[in-house]
């Protein structure tokens, strides 16, 4: 941004120095115009007044020769032969680019030396190169050595860092790091933004000889609380796995003796933080101990805990009919069969039917506040018209799911879900309605409480049915990476009608499609989807209640039980984690104190924590509390595998082995070896490159146009206060002739 005076009207003609001379001549032949004119006057004056008025006039002339000067404020681009482009240059500066290897070389040093064969050629390349420096946060800095010196930091948030840097819109970014990531996330991110954005990324991978060391650790586990008996849940579990090679590392979940799942974990040589969360069944009622065991032989590290397993619990439902048809029979029938459910019926007053299920009280109508609602930890929406429910109605609903109730919307008319489009039902639900129609058919209500009138007056429930007597079945499909309701050897639901909404919202899980229908832009038909709303959780069925899939198979099959139960335990609220250790690093030091963390315990009582040597000594540890959780602190005082376990006064136990070696390793000390095969596959995903001593980048040339500038102008003169100083000096001037009576 410069100031230059470029001259208005045909001043602009002529060069810059005759411009000036002629505003000169012209203010020197005004200035004695005026000094002439107001030596002699009709009236006399003072000499003052004389000097007043003709400064007036002075200042009013200049003031019109500076406009025509026309200063103005101009934008130029910084470079007019080079690519106007910018590079941006991030540095790791974690503890593990300090790595030396028996050439007293770090990897830091190492990726600096690489880079420096390439910073001429990037300058060529790009207008401008920004530093930036990262651990746990990202650091703008000035240069280079800037950027490589000073103290490194515990973690490195590599990901985190990359996309920080995106949000500058550089045109290329070249990062110097060995790849690893500590904080649990990974780069698929990265590569969409990258690829969003049109940010090529270039990597310098830190490389040196320093001797990696392997290790196996399980960071943290997850397990509920309780469960119900026989019932599916999944408890997980996040490893830490550091090697010298591509390897897999066996993993199993163990109940005591019985092994119940088994699974190898795939690392790539370096450091790998991966999850695991098998699918298993609870046992009998009583406490069920479950084990992670990570590794084989000597290196193997385990993690422990035990939950209850109870016989059943009281899982109450609202169920709201709003029109008649068959399928709710046999969903009641389905919950009847299971004492954990109590099942409240309201069906629609208007259609003149009351029914009551034996288990359930009777109630008028749907509350109209959440706290009418609050009694019951799921509700049922089936076949419910837009008009049946109020404004009131739909916000009760809304502030239930938010405050953690549950609430589940079944509907297999096309017709009727459209006229929930834009209500507060569907900002709740996981799924988007199609829009309503005016042509949608005002008569659809009475038509079908015409069809369910009718199929109610056939006490056999099948005679009076409005459709055909042998409808096609359709099974529900899974998409690829579902999980939820329907997965491993869950049976699959069949129904006949549906109703086709528009889309799923952002973050909904999709739990079904249609196996052949799909919309306009060729995605598959949503059937069923879920999604967290505020506390609670909503689940969309766009189809029927699936009677007929009952009535199709054998009386004695439980598939629809098994499915209509497991889909209620989806959306009732999860219960608290178990009781677990969570360890602050992936080994311990001898005569260094190490921390602990233990979650799930009552806060009212601590738990009680010991730590057992590997010659068999114990040691009570003193647990302090930590916000919800509660703290410990050990100090080991003789290497091997430590055992730590903990006991609440629930009875909950948890358990944990701790490697103790003579210095504590973590993620940056590990020397594990650089991940350069992952960078090279994100560089060639963005369409960057992994750097070493060929040339990289390539400048562009650019011819530029004879004769013009590219440049951006602003007149200055053109505010508002200077027109009005220039209407001001004229004012003052004729109230100043007036006041002495020139005019």
């Amino acid at each position: 941004m410069s100031l230059e005076w470029q001259f208005g009207g045909w001043l602009r003609q002529v060069p810059p120095g005759v411009a000036w001379a002629i505003l000169g001549l012209t203010a020197t032949a005004g200035l004695g115009l005026i000094v002439f004119l107001y030596r002699r006057t009709l009236r006399k004056l003072s000499p003052g007044a004389r000097i007043a008025l003709a400064a007036l006039r002075v200042a009013l002339l200049l003031a019109v020769c500076l406009v025509l000067a026309n200063p103005s404020r101009v934008l130029r681009p910084r470079s007019t032969g080079k690519n106007e482009r910018r590079l941006a240059v991030i540095v790791d500066r974690s503890g593990s680019m300090d790595s030396v290897d028996n050439r007293n070389e770090t990897r830091l040093q190492n990726a600096v030396k690489t880079w420096k064969l390439h910073e001429e050629e990037a300058g060529k390349a790009f207008d401008d190169v920004d530093y930036y420096r990262f651990a746990t946060k990202l650091e703008k800095v000035g240069t280079m050595d800037d950027a490589k010196n000073g103290p490194a930091g515990p973690e490195t948030q590599l990901w985190a860092a990359l996309h920080n840097v995106m949000g500058d819109s550089p045109a290329a970014i070249v990062c110097l790091t060995d790849g690893l990531d500590t904080s649990g996330k990974d780069a698929s991110t990265v590569i969409g933004e990258a690829q969003t954005r049109g940010i090529p990324l270039y990597f310098v991978a830190a490389r040196n000889r320093s001797r990696p060391a392997n290790l196996l650790s399980i960071r943290d586990m997850k397990t509920p609380s309780k469960v119900l008996r026989l019932t599916k849940f999944n408890p997980s579990a996040i490893v830490e796995i550091s090697t010298s090679q591509d390897r897999d590392v066996p993993m199993e979940m163990w109940s005591g003796g019985q092994k119940l799942a088994a699974t190898a974990l795939h690392a790539r040589a370096g450091w790998n933080v991966l999850p695991w969360s098998p699918q298993v069944t609870a046992g009998e009622p009583g406490a069920m101990p479950l084990e992670f065991r990570l590794g084989a032989g000597a290196e193997q590290e385990t993690a422990a805990t035990t939950m209850q397993v109870v016989d059943h619990t009281t899982v109450r439902i609202l169920y709201y009919q709003g029109a008649l048809q068959w399928g709710y029979r046999f969903l009641r029938g389905a919950l009847e069969t299971d004492p954990s459910f109590d099942l409240t019926s309201i069906l629609n007053p208007a259609l003149g039917v009351t029914i009551t299920a034996p288990a359930g009280t009777t109630m008028a109508d749907l509350p109209d506040t959440a706290e009418g609602l609050k009694p019951f930890q799921i509700v049922i929406l089936a076949h419910v018209l837009a008009d049946q429910l109020t404004a009131r109605q739909q916000e009760a609903l809304v502030d239930y799911a938010k405050g953690g109730g549950g609430v589940l919307f079944i509907a297999p008319d096309s017709d009727a879900t459209q006229r929930f489009a834009g209500t507060p039902l569907e900002a709740m639900l996981p799924i988007v309605f199609e829009p309503h129609t005016a042509d949608a058919g005002d008569a659809f209500e009475a038509r079908m409480r015409a069809a369910f009138y009718a199929s109610m007056a056939d006490a056999g429930g099948q005679g009076a049915d409005t459709e055909e007597n042998n409808p096609t079945l359709v099974p529900f499909q899974v998409p690829p990476g579902a999980t939820g309701v329907l997965k491993g050897d869950q049976p699959t639901p069949m129904f006949s009608n549906y109703a086709r909404v528009l889309s799923a919202k952002p973050g909904a899980q999709i739990l079904a499609v249609h196996p052949t229908e799909h919309t306009a832009d060729n995605t598959p038909r949503i059937l069923m989807a879920r999604q967290q709303f505020g506390a609670g959780f909503t689940v969309a069925m766009a189809t029927d209640l699936l009677w007929r899939w009952k009535m199709s198979l054998p009386s004695d099959s439980k598939d629809p039980e098994i499915f209509w139960q497991q889909l209620m335990l989806s959306l009732v609220p999860a219960p608290p984690e178990g009781l677990r250790i969570v360890k602050s690093s992936s080994t311990a030091a001898t005569n260094r104190a190490a921390s602990l963390l233990v979650q799930g315990a009552p806060a009212e009582q601590p738990p009680q924590i010991e730590a057992i040597a590997p010659d068999g000594r114990r040691q009570e540890l003193v647990a302090t509390s930590s916000s919800n959780d509660w703290q410990s602190n050990f100090t080991p005082d003789a290497e091997g595998r430590w055992q730590i376990n903990a006991s609440d006064t629930a009875g909950d136990t948890a358990s944990v082995s701790i490697p103790v070696e003579a210095v504590a390793r973590t993620a940056e000390n590990s020397n594990a070896p650089p991940d350069v095969d992952g960078l090279q596959a994100i560089a060639e995903a963005t369409g960057g490159s992994l750097i070493g001593s060929d040339p990289v980048f390539q400048t562009e040339s650019r011819t530029p146009v004879a004769g013009v500038e590219l440049k951006n102008a602003e007149p200055a003169w053109n505010q508002s206060w200077l027109l009005g100083v220039l209407l001001g000096l004229y004012v003052v001037e004729l109230v100043a002739r007036r006041v002495f009576r020139l005019l």
